[in-house]
């Protein structure tokens, strides 16, 4: 049997219709638990020095608020990263869309960072200044992995009328992954057949 695979990016997903309103099972992920992951990590800072015309210039930087937001369509990692040399400082906002897919075969959710570049600029000397050019995926870059709406059960026995035993087999079809405010929904249908 071919392998279907259901790989849903943010970017390309399906249509938010009425149709989940009636399917049979689903499985929601709040982008509460995924801020909380990343508040539990902590300080995320470090420090660097640059040459900026002919003068060393030593800055510190600070993730600040590192968070994702689930909207209709689309999730996204957001962040402000302050950089401080001396007296001056700056906060650029970082941000990257997330992947998320639905893994029909594995029955998983899953929830990945791509890169998170943001340059660390300055003025100094008049002047804006790029110090330095930061990848936060380093350090926010987990790989959630959730299981999706298949039930364990795979199969069901019923006694009949007459004594025989009728065999029903249990599966999940026509997968739906979307993307609504603040939750990541997989609905799914149950089949039952012989």
């Amino acid at each position: 049997m071919k392998k279907l695979i259901f790989l849903l990016m943010v970017g390309s997903l399906f249509a938010q219709d009425a149709k989940k309103d009636r399917q049979h099972i689903s499985v929601s992920i709040n982008e509460t638990m995924l801020n909380t992951f990343f508040q539990s990590i902590g300080d995320v800072s470090g420090q660097g020095s640059t040459k900026v015309l002919g003068k060393e210039v030593e800055y510190n930087w600070k993730v600040i608020d590192p968070k994702v937001v689930i909207e209709p369509g689309s999730a996204t990692f957001k962040a402000n990263v302050q950089i401080k040399s001396g007296k001056i400082k700056s906060t650029p906002k970082a941000t990257s869309k997330l992947d998320i897919s639905y893994v029909k075969e594995e029955n998983l959710i899953k929830i990945k960072t791509n890169k998170i570049k943001v340059d660390l600029m300055l003025t100094l000397f008049g002047k804006k200044v790029k110090l330095a050019t930061l990848d936060l995926s380093r350090f926010y870059k987990p790989a959630f992995e959730f299981p999706g709406p298949t039930l364990n059960q795979k199969n069901i026995e019923i006694e009949m009328p007459d004594g025989t035993k009728k065999v029903l087999n249990i599966n999940t079809d026509n997968h739906n992954l979307v993307l609504e405010q603040g939750i990541i929904t997989v609905y799914s249908d149950i089949i039952f057949s012989p």
